[in-house]
């Protein structure tokens, strides 16, 4: 053996025990009680919870639109993810224009991520109008380990329903699972116009520019395409509680449908907009109410959701600053870092989630999604040894100083949190511990998505 983690409590999405945890060439070799060191390095876990490393399976990291290039790139986005607990992230490629092969855009974010990451990394691959019919490209991208694609509803690289209909058809023959950004740009755009007519522009306007009845309607729209053609879908970063209420009438029919959220559709509201830093708070879907919170967390808890990601898009407040209202001000925050200790000290410490729930939607949910597990997302013989040494004790209050990340803030500043990683392996190696990151660039690993 070369490492044993001694006297924790080891949890994952079946169990929480007492146990050993033994590492041989970089995977998990035992997990039982009392098991020999063989010579190997022994660390002292006890108190201490051992999780499964956290998949983030929504991120942006260096995406550029025009000029805008995002605060944290393959190498701070994934140091940052190492330090809270995540050890593998799914980030995207997407063409550079229609005319650009999806061949040709998976393997320049590859080139990029292998240079600079950190830990390990998958993605998910960006489906541009006329893309959806070269089902030659989609097939290639899929033996590649991309088993995922990325539409939206709105914005301009949007497909209209029927596009999104035929896409589904062909995944649904390549065994890929496609993810959509649901907002309904009609309503989006009728309602971005009223408020401009009216001088309403300031960020305070955010979510009233792209309401409740934009996601659900086109989240509803989505399913109904799914169950056309016999696919599943699964539904990135749902906003509101009529969002995930679709989702989980469509699972009660026994459909394969899924749903992600993000911890700040879980823990803020749209009051953050009419603040001195509204800008800072600015995403697509926007935040929305304490009720939608709830809903969110009910859902969760429930199964109807099966993912919380973070869609970690991250800016510096110059770059947010620049925006002169809240249609040009860039949209996406900072969250990889904070997604374990958020979810851990408001789901599980609140009672909102079990243990076993909150590892199931954090790590084994997404390996199995994306075709990572059981590679990823367990504390099994045989996975990978990517292991979170969790302190449930420590108490943090979140400030930007006590973070990594580029962007230099955070949206959750002040919220105090009591439990966070102490140590963080990927593959058996140490690369992080006590507040110190330990890794390198070019660490990280593609990781072939098989489903």
């Amino acid at each position: 053996m070369d490492l044993v983690l001694k006297g924790g409590l080891v949890v994952t999405a079946e169990r929480v025990e007492e146990a050993d945890v033994a590492v041989k060439d970089g995977k998990i070799a035992a997990v039982g009680p009392d098991l020999p060191p063989e010579g190997a390095e022994v660390r002292d876990v006890t108190g201490r919870y051992l999780f499964p490393g956290v998949i983030d399976a929504h991120v942006h990291y260096w995406m550029a639109i025009g000029d805008l290039v995002t605060a944290d790139d393959w190498f701070t986005g994934t140091r940052l993810a190492a330090c809270g607990g995540v050890t593998t992230v799914i980030d995207y490629a997407e063409p550079a224009s229609p005319a650009e092969p999806l061949t040709a855009s998976l393997e320049r974010r590859l080139k990029e991520a292998g240079e600079q990451a950190c830990v390990d990394y998958g993605l998910h691959q960006v489906v541009l109008p006329g893309h959806e019919d070269d089902e030659r490209e989609l097939a290639a991208v899929v033996a590649r380990g991309v088993p995922s694609f990325k539409v939206f509803t709105t914005y301009n690289q949007r497909l209209s329903l029927d596009a999104i209909g035929r896409l589904l058809e062909k995944a649904r023959r390549l065994g890929a699972l496609v993810t959509v950004h649901c907002e309904d740009h009609g309503i989006i755009t009728a309602r971005k116009e009223e408020l401009i007519a009216a001088g309403k522009t300031d960020p305070a306007y955010h979510a009233l520019s792209r309401p409740e009845t934009a996601e659900v309607k086109a989240i509803r729209d989505v399913i109904a395409l799914a169950g056309k053609a016999g696919a599943s879908v699964y539904i990135v970063h749902v906003s509101t509680g009529g969002g995930a209420a679709a989702i989980a009438a469509a699972r009660g029919e026994g459909r394969p449908v899924y749903g992600e959220t993000c911890p700040h559709y879980l823990l803020l509201t749209a009051e953050k907009y009419a603040g001195p830093e509204g800008r800072l708070y600015l995403m697509c879907p926007p935040l929305r109410t304490a009720g939608d919170n709830e809903e969110l967390w009910r859902h969760l808890a429930a199964g109807s959701l099966q993912v919380v990601a973070t869609d970690h898009c991250s800016y510096t407040p110059r770059q947010k600053n620049a925006g002169t209202a809240f249609y040009n001000t860039p949209s996406g925050v900072p969250g990889t870092e904070t997604l374990l200790p958020l979810l851990y000290s408001f789901g599980v410490r609140s009672g909102r989630l079990t243990l076993p729930q909150m590892v199931k939607v954090l790590a084994t949910n997404p390996a199995r999604l994306f075709g990572l597990y059981p590679r990823k997302g367990d504390l099994a013989p045989g996975s990978d040894a990517d292991i979170v040494v969790f302190n449930p004790r420590k108490e943090v209050v979140l400030t930007a100083a006590h973070l990594h990340s580029a962007a230099g803030y955070t949206i959750f500043e002040g919220f105090p949190l009591q439990g966070y990683p102490e140590a963080t392996y990927l593959r058996g190696r140490l690369i992080y511990e006590g507040g110190r990151f330990l890794g390198r660039a070019g660490d990280g690993c593609f990781i072939p998505g098989r489903r």
